[in-house]
């Protein structure tokens, strides 16, 4: 949920900011009043007048709704000991409070049953968020506070965002909220709902999309422990690898994952990825990065704002296995690169390893400053280790890809390198006079 500001009575807020909304819910409560049953709320969303209808059906009165502190102390903290968000908790935290997002907020996480286990953010609207029963230990399922993000999103199994008049509640009508649902990756079971909670900010689609994004982030970390413990069941060690993160960069569309979940990644995240892992250990500040991505001024805060989606998709993606650090940015955590593995055969002189390895040209839609030159030189990395080594075989199957097949100097070597009778040599014979004719 969402203060519309940190300072002030929610009556009061609604008064200033959502005049209509205020008269519309006056105008609704009388005509329930006179009988009307079924009556819409008067320009609401259907989500808004279904919950409405469903909170009045069983009886709540908008002006008494308080959600009930069901938990506190011992009981809170078995309860959150015992929940299996508990563990993901940090990635929530990380996605949600610790990059700033220039508004205050609080992030809360509710049980399946909507009871809050925690509420963590701004100082202030935790303070006013605790006058209206909005704290750990609270219920906060749609049959017991009618309209809210939390309990909706679980009485509806989606997720959902809610701004400020479009509570039933009246003391919550000052505050905005976006929702979702956490399921269990295995079953599909939800296991209770994140919540994003503030102002006005807060009650738009954008922020329904980062909660959403993080959420999906929490599932994808819940699903890494999962192969994990099904490693351990299966016979190996408690300390055995987990599975490696892997990043596709070569020959096409960029593909990010663990194992043999892989999935495409966006060019800008691939780009931001490649730089970071190639960089020099000490990170890139937000200028430096813009720098290496675009040579048109880029400003560094839309690449604060990439970096800040990014760390969902690698929550999303990885389960935390690989994360960001704050400025200067550091990948964190192991990741297999194609492009890397094909710099590296070059670089122990094992050319017929980094031929196989290399499917293509690095990111070939990219023209970031840093993509260019890492293409560049990966490329001309390779060509010089198969000309320049005595590994024929590694001529020619370079000889076949879209790097070596029109280079007339490739063609003359292995035509000079395999002797006569030789397979390939024919074939070599053949490239060298389409290449010169050419």
């Amino acid at each position: 949920m969402l203060a519309i500001r940190a300072r002030g009575g929610p009556g009061e807020e609604v008064a200033r900011v959502l005049p209509a909304a205020s008269r519309s819910r006056e105008e609704w409560l009388a005509s329930c009043a006179n009988d009307l049953a079924g009556t819409p709320l008067p320009g609401a969303r259907d989500l808004v007048s279904s919950s409405w209808w469903r909170a009045r059906s069983s009886g709540l009165d908008p002006d008494r709704v308080l959600p009930p502190v069901l938990l506190g102390g011992p009981a809170l903290l078995e309860r959150r000991a015992g929940h299996p968000l508990a563990g993901v908790l940090p990635t929530a935290r990380r996605l949600l409070l610790d990059e700033p997002l220039g508004v205050p907020l609080l992030m809360a996480v509710s049980d399946v049953d909507g009871t809050l286990l925690w509420v963590e953010g701004d100082a202030g609207l935790r303070r006013a968020a605790e006058r209206m029963a909005f704290t750990p230990g609270a219920r906060w399922s749609e049959d017991v506070a009618g309209l809210n993000a939390p309990g909706t999103a679980l009485a509806l199994g989606r997720p959902v965002r809610v701004r400020a008049g479009e509570h039933y509640a009246t003391a919550v009508a000052g505050w905005s909220c976006s929702a979702a649902p956490v399921r269990d990756p295995g079953t599909g079971r939800v296991l209770g709902v994140l919540d994003l909670t503030g102002g006005d900010d807060l009650g738009r689609a954008r922020a329904l999309d980062l909660v959403r994004a993080a959420a999906g982030a929490l599932e994808g970390e819940l699903r890494v422990a999962a192969l994990r413990r099904g490693l351990r069941g299966a016979g190996a060690p408690a300390g055995a690898v987990p599975p490696l993160v892997r990043l596709s960069v070569l020959g096409g569309p960029a593909r990010l994952g663990v194992g043999e979940e892989v999935g495409p990644l966006s060019l800008r995240h691939a780009e931001v990825l490649l730089t970071l892992l190639t960089g020099p250990g000490g990170g890139r500040s937000a200028a430096q990065l813009a720098a290496d991505l675009d040579d048109r001024d880029l400003a560094p805060v839309s690449v604060r704002a990439e970096v800040h989606r990014l760390r969902a998709v690698l929550a999303r993606r990885t389960g935390g296995l690989v994360q960001l650090s704050a400025a200067p940015y550091r990948l964190l955590g192991p990741v297999r690169c194609d492009a890397l593995a094909v710099r590296d055969a070059v670089r122990a002189g094992r050319p017929r390893e980094a031929v196989r390895a290399w499917t293509g040209d690095l990111l070939p839609a990219s023209d970031a400053p840093r993509v260019r030159e890492l293409r560049e030189e990966l490329r001309a990395g390779l060509r010089a280790a198969v000309l320049e080594g005595d590994d024929d075989q590694a001529l020619l199957e370079f000889s076949r890809t879209a790097a070596g097949r029109d280079d007339p100097l490739v063609a003359r070597d292995l035509v000079r390198r395999l002797a006569p009778g030789d397979p390939g040599r024919a074939e070599a014979l053949a490239q060298l006079q389409r290449v010169c004719n050419g």
